[in-house]
């Protein structure tokens, strides 16, 4: 019975020393694949209630398909001219119906006249219970059509449809056109100026910050069902404090303990819980666990080349007789004053032994050479990018690594004023 007692105030001990973050995603927000996405959706003219599905886009025109039977169509008078559109969210996926939502368009040309968007949300087939349509009025070329999972009553998915802007873009527009035209089986394309491009509002994100840590976190619902904690279907980012959200650094996500495991500055973290409406995500550190992502002591330290604000190019080979302080930072730092102090000092006093180069990060070349100029900083200023950073493990700013002759990595973590005391303590004064 007391061995009973012992282990279990053992493990209680054990998991109430484990640190729990609860970090609340309170920003709907992009990454970089959103913002470089072209995906359009077409726009088809409407003849009668039956309508051929989106997913047999490509299909010959002569081929006999099932048609789609519209049951209700929504009161459109008034309206001038009619078409549709496909909107995919396999939130209200159903035997029926594909994942693809139907959007009949009111007035769609490009008149004087608002555009009316009746989409189908609840996939049912029937306009009339869906309620208000909504409006891109005259003057706006971007409209936000809010759907959410038919089995979750405070989920939310946002899309975002943008109007093609005319005269730009031209000789990709007519590939377009013409691609549509002749891949769109039985439907009746209208022209590419009437179409829209589709962005997905499917990242949930957060910056985090305490005394030790700093980074930016998301959840991505991949599989767009407004929900983001699917197993192995939906993804987990974390990243830089405040920088963008990278697509290609994005992990897939996997329910279980320590199921979901990341390295940020040098510490592991596992995804111990998601909401699965995106609101918060629960990370706990592991302890004494070993981490993988960072530079190893007395070992050779990677190659790069880097451009400084003047547009001189480098290697570190080109310090070979030296030891190089290679100090990451930016200039949103609050402890950039006080390391610019022992910057100074270290290149000044022990110039002849050691190159301090400060590798920036985010911040535009013009305005380093305000700054150099200004401060007259007697140190080299590199211009960092993310290859030299993911070279380096650099996650956090600022971030100090003191290589040898060799280019043997002699100590990591380093600030300027430790990196000072060890030149004092190496050199003398």
């Amino acid at each position: 019975m007391r061995l009973y007692i012992l282990v279990f105030l053992l493990y209680s001990f054990s998991s109430f020393s484990q640190k729990i973050h609860k970090i609340y995603l309170t920003s709907k927000t992009e990454d970089d694949k959103l913002k470089k996405t072209q995906a359009i959706i077409p726009v088809y003219k409407y003849v009668n209630n039956k309508i051929e599905p989106y997913f047999n886009f490509g299909t010959d025109n002569d081929k006999k398909l099932q048609k789609i039977n519209i049951i209700k169509m929504p009161d459109m008078k008034g309206m001038t001219d009619t078409a549709y559109t496909f909107i995919y969210f396999s939130g209200t996926d159903n035997k029926q119906n594909s994942p693809y939502l139907i959007s009949i368009i009111g007035n769609y040309k490009r008149s004087r006249l608002p555009i009316y968007f009746f989409t189908d949300k609840n996939n049912n087939l029937d306009f009339t219970d869906d309620g208000n349509p909504d409006i891109m009025p005259f003057g706006s070329d971007t409209l936000i059509i809010k759907l959410k999972n038919s089995k979750i009553e405070n989920s939310e998915y946002d899309v975002k449809l943008s109007r093609i802007i005319p005269g730009k873009n031209m000789g990709y527009k007519n590939l377009l056109e013409e691609h549509y035209k002749k891949h769109s089986g039985t439907k009746k394309f209208t022209r590419i100026n009437n179409c829209y491009r589709e962005q997905r509002y499917i990242v949930r994100s957060a910056d985090f910050k305490n005394l030790s840590d700093s980074f930016t976190i998301c959840v991505k619902d991949m599989n767009v069902n407004a929900l983001f904690n699917d197993n192995v279907q939906d993804q987990i980012y974390v990243g830089p404090y405040k920088q963008p959200i990278i697509s290609e650094d994005l992990i897939e996500y996997k329910k279980g303990r320590k199921k979901t495991i990341f390295e940020w500055n040098e510490k592991k973290y596992y995804i111990s819980n998601i909401d699965e409406l995106g609101h918060w995500v629960e990370i706990t550190e592991l302890k004494d666990q070993k981490t993988y992502r960072k530079l190893k002591k007395h070992r050779k330290v990677p190659k790069f080349k880097f451009t400084t604000e003047m547009n001189e190019h480098y290697t570190l080979k080109n310090f070979k007789r030296k030891n190089i302080y290679l100090y990451f930072w930016n200039d949103d730092l609050y402890s950039l004053a006080q390391d610019t102090i022992y910057l100074r000092k270290i290149q000044l006093e022990y110039g002849n032994k050691i190159q301090v180069i400060g590798m920036n990060y985010g911040d535009e070349p013009k305005s380093m050479r305000w700054f150099q100029q200004y401060y007259k900083i007697p140190w080299i200023i590199g211009m960092s990018n993310r290859q030299i950073n993911k070279k380096y493990y650099v996650e956090n700013l600022p971030k100090g690594f003191w290589i040898g002759k060799r280019r043997w990595l002699k100590a990591r973590n380093i600030t300027p004023k430790e990196m000072y005391e060890n030149a004092v303590k190496k050199f003398g004064k």
